[in-house]
């Protein structure tokens, strides 16, 4: 039997056994096309097992949440994830079906749309309302463009969502969400999964800090990145972010990056070291209370959205500021108003 009522289907992300903030910001922007639409909003978990996790997702976000349990779904593997989806679809029809803008989720998301024959839309950014109808938008050209895009008539619509795009909302009032549980059998992938690196024990918890110094290649070379490291060590909270080409060069490990293809963000504080501040990094900073961006170009991207902005060189500038908060510690305890 098919549900009647139009449903906005978030898929939350997996394969690490616990509550993603991505998958609460999407929660979120799913409630904004509900108030728009008038649809219910329904959460997917997959999982081996996923009871637990499943009613985790219940209480945080008070709607409906269905746990698929299926033998190595807790391992995420697109070929498997589709067809579990493809099968959910089949039984309990969404009109949106909203998918992390992550690694995994801009694997398998227009896979998903080829088997249901859906719309796809990806690197969501926003929405409008315009006839009754959901028109969607994204960046283009480095930020520099806003297109506006339309699901086919007649058609679900896949869509991947970029992070921080829409702020998770506060605790639920207490009332946990209803939970069902399917258990299924998918059919025997094609790709084995070999093995999975895990992020080292000491690895920065960025997500939690309250004030992040981001290096970029305008640092110059890797040695100084310990002018980097002992700035961030003067603030309470404080960890050590880089910018992705900073990573590809191997200067930091992959724990440590941030934007679209990285870490999502939301400090008191963030601190961007000759960080030009393309639009696949800011995307990962859009909820940072206070950005503040050091750089020798008046003209970088970053100027676009930063609250202040240093044009200096970073070897003259660091150094100064170092020893400005080394005189005065009671200014660095993360606390930064915006």
């Amino acid at each position: 039997m098919q549900d009647r009522e139009p449903i906005i289907r978030v898929i939350a992300e997996g394969g690490s056994g616990r509550l993603e903030p991505i998958t609460a910001e999407l929660v979120a922007f799913a409630s904004q096309m509900r108030t728009a639409t008038g649809a219910k909003v329904a959460v997917v978990v997959l999982g081996d097992p996923v009871a637990p996790l499943a009613a985790a997702h219940a209480d945080q976000f008070g709607c409906e949440v269905l746990g698929i349990e299926a033998p190595g779904a807790s391992r995420y593997l697109a070929e498997t994830w589709v067809a579990l989806l493809e099968n959910l679809h089949r039984l309990h029809p969404a009109q949106w079906i909203l998918v992390p803008h992550t690694s995994s989720g801009w694997e398998f998301a227009p896979a998903l749309a080829v088997r249901l024959g859906a719309s796809c839309l990806s690197s969501v950014s926003g929405f409008r309302e315009e006839d009754g109808k959901l028109v969607f938008s994204r960046q283009v050209c480095g930020g520099k463009l806003l297109e506006e895009l339309q699901p086919l008539r007649g058609r679900p619509a896949v869509l991947t969502v970029m992070p921080g795009t829409a702020a998770p909302q506060p605790e639920t009032t207490g009332t946990p969400g209803p939970v069902r549980i399917l258990k299924v059998t998918p059919p025997p992938p094609r790709v084995n999964l070999l093995d999975r690196s895990a992020p080292s024990p000491d690895s920065p918890k960025l997500r939690q800090a309250e004030a992040i110094v981001a290096a970029g290649r305008g640092i110059g070379s890797v040695e100084y990145l310990e002018r980097v490291r002992l700035l961030a060590s003067l603030f309470k909270g404080g960890a050590v972010g880089a910018s992705r080409p900073l990573c590809d060069l191997g200067w930091l490990p992959l724990e440590h990056q941030v934007g679209m293809t990285g870490q999502t963000v939301s400090p008191r504080l963030y601190l961007a070291c000759g960080i030009s501040g393309m639009v696949q990094h800011t995307m990962g900073i859009r909820n940072a209370a206070l950005v503040v961006s050091i750089n020798r170009d008046p003209h970088a991207p970053f100027s676009r959205i930063a609250h202040y902005r240093v044009v200096a060189d970073l070897r003259e500038f660091l150094p100064l500021l170092i020893d400005r908060i080394r005189k005065n510690p009671g200014r660095a305890d993360g606390r930064v108003q915006p």
